[in-house]
């Protein structure tokens, strides 16, 4: 598996793997093409944003990214977005991605990752060393 930074020209072809994984089951959202690409080309065009996405001989395997955001104590970054191809789901192609992942924000003197994710999802992240944070929750609000 090989990993490079994802540039602003990589957003179309990231659109579709993610509209195709987050369509899907477990999650059934109802991504389009254009709401994705939009999406994850807001995201690219941020201040602080860092991305990586995995590939092979066959193309792009995966992705992850997020923004950096600063702290009294330091720099943490949020990841906002990961995802696998929804046929290689299942062949360590996410633990190995966020592993450099996070490979390269240690060596860009990131202290802590962040992620949002949802129950079903928890299980993957505990076993890869997250845990759920004191004192914090997520909250929102329909308006």
């Amino acid at each position: 598996m090989d990993y490079r930074k994802i540039t602003a020209e990589d957003v179309p072809a990231l659109a579709k793997i993610y509209a195709e994984t987050f369509n899907s089951d477990p999650w059934y959202d109802k991504w389009t093409h254009e709401t994705a690409e939009k999406r994850l080309l807001q995201m690219a065009q941020n201040g602080g944003f860092f991305g990586l996405l995995s590939f092979d001989e066959s193309g792009i395997t995966g992705m992850i990214m997020g923004e950096s955001e600063q702290y009294f104590d330091g720099v943490i970054f949020n990841i906002k977005e990961f995802c696998v191809k929804n046929e290689l789901r299942g062949k360590g192609i996410g633990t190995e991605l966020l592993a450099e992942f996070e490979r390269c924000l240690k060596s860009m003197g990131i202290r802590e990752t962040v992620l949002m994710t949802n129950l079903e999802d928890e299980e993957f992240y505990k076993k890869r060393g997250f845990h759920r944070s004191r004192g914090v929750i997520y909250m929102g609000k329909e308006l």
